[in-house]
């Protein structure tokens, strides 16, 4: 009914003359220009009916060649004199699909293996700092709240997974660091692939583990001597963080590690998919803030969070911190890099025909 009406406005010679805008289309300086005059119908939104005042003149340049403007290259559905123009541009997405995704893996595994030591050593030490500034993050922020804590625990509990640990991935991320628990996934995806040997593998785990561990315990007797937990609840919190973490049984250790590392791979891997670094933050955001929420446990931030609650009181010896914690944690993400993230893209993108 509302393009009935337009057609019958429009063929009105009562009605009122409508708003007329001229637009001017230019061209390569060997092309003619001409001038169109749009008569926009004032009932009938979107519809618009396009008219040559002039038709197009000879070029003074070539002489009986006859150049008309070129029409703007649009999809145009007309009937009668109303017409509609269909958009048939698609504006591109930022992100890779799944099997490019793997692809891009495969290609930085190559990468990380053909790296020299001393690289992978440095770059290890840089994310092993970098994700104890996180934690330091979470640990003075949200675990800090006893208040918060007890009227609230859920959102207390969101409040460290939201504020500290994704701040630390997105510098390991941006850096290019060495992350041991991202490494375990990219580079057994290029040993399952055939793109790399299992020296490499080894090599670059052992390196990168080594480098996490260094540059967590430097960022641990960093914070401590800046007197970062000075305050009584932060002392609280940072004390209770690492004793609890040494007071879970191996098997529970186990879990929470299969369960963390499994979103700390999909957040590497969302990052590999994104082409912005908006993107790369945001697929960083939701995986690390969920693993922190529901209290699943990385080797490498707690590298830096049982040191630090020993240099402030913690009663644990080196001896509870690694078989207690480091060991089954370790272990855990291992586990769950090699088979739920490496293992099922492989099987899914990755097998040849």
């Amino acid at each position: 009914l509302a393009a009935k009406k337009c057609f019958e406005g429009l063929s009105d010679r009562n009605t009122p003359r409508r708003r007329a805008v001229a637009t001017k289309c230019c061209h390569t300086p060997t092309m003619t220009t001409a001038t169109h005059f749009v008569m926009t119908s004032g009932g009938c939104g979107g519809a618009h009916i396009t008219k040559r005042r002039h038709p197009a003149r000879p070029s003074a340049m070539s002489p009986g060649r006859l150049r008309t403007a070129p029409k703007t290259p649009v999809n145009v559905a007309s009937r009668r004199k109303c017409l509609t123009v269909v958009a048939n541009v698609v504006p591109q997405g930022d992100a890779l699909p799944p099997p490019a995704v793997f692809n891009a893996v495969l290609g930085t595994a190559e990468k990380k293996a053909a790296q020299d030591l001393s690289t992978t050593l440095v770059l290890g030490f840089s994310a092993g700092a970098l994700i104890g500034i996180g934690a330091l993050l979470m640990s003075c922020v949200g675990a800090s709240s006893p208040a918060l804590a007890t009227a609230n625990p859920g959102l207390c509990n969101f409040l460290k997974g939201a504020v500290g640990l994704p701040a630390g991935l997105t510098l390991v991320i941006l850096t290019g660091a060495e992350l041991f628990t991202g490494n375990v996934m990219t580079m057994c995806s290029g040993l399952l692939a055939k793109r790399i040997e299992a020296g490499a593998l080894f090599r670059n785990w052992l390196l990168s583990y080594a480098g996490n561990f260094i540059g967590s315990i430097v960022m641990a007797y960093l914070a401590f001597g800046a007197k970062t937990a000075s305050a009584p609840a932060a002392k609280a919190a940072v004390v209770g963080i690492a004793t609890s973490k040494v007071s879970l049984s191996f098997g529970v250790a186990l879990c929470k590690g299969i369960l963390c590392n499994w979103l700390v791979c999909l957040a590497v891997w969302g990052t590999m998919a994104s082409t912005s670094a908006a993107g790369k933050v945001l697929a960083i955001f939701w995986p690390i803030t969920a693993f922190v929420t529901l209290g699943f446990e990385h080797s490498v931030a707690n590298m830096f969070l049982i040191p630090h609650g020993m240099l402030n009181g913690a009663q644990i010896t080196v001896k509870d911190m690694m078989l207690n914690n480091i060991l089954p944690v370790t272990l855990g993400n291992v586990i769950s890099a090699v088979i739920f993230v490496a293992g099922l893209h492989f099987w899914a993108y990755g097998r040849q025909d």
